[in-house]
């Protein structure tokens, strides 16, 4: 699953961890995903470029390694992208779903 944005991300993965599976109704989603939060639902996201040490760049730990965001955000730097809210975006591939999709052969 693709979710657009940080918070479908927490919507979709509060809703696996309160049932198991993503289901529809109304709720307040509260989880708050990091490094040791499991994902259950998400493989990928589209995002805004977040500022380490934010909310919304914890939540991208859930989906790769500090390190690989730490040079996903440091080249966004680079390359003068802009942050948050202004347009400039990231994909991020969870790292197990890439390593998936190298053993099929296909690339992420």
């Amino acid at each position: 699953m693709i979710a657009i944005g940080t918070s479908v991300v927490r919507a979709l993965e509060d809703s696996a961890a309160r049932h198991g599976q993503v289901s529809s109704g109304c709720a307040t989603a509260t989880l708050r995903l990091s490094a040791t939060t499991p994902r259950r639902a998400v493989d990928a996201v589209l995002t805004g470029v977040h500022e380490k040490g934010t909310s919304h760049a914890e939540l991208l730990r859930a989906f790769v390694s500090e390190a690989v965001l730490d040079r996903a955000l440091d080249r966004a730097d680079a390359l003068g992208l802009l942050g948050h809210e202004l347009g400039d975006f990231l994909w991020v591939v969870g790292e197990e779903r890439r390593a998936r999709l190298a053993r099929s052969g296909r690339a992420a």
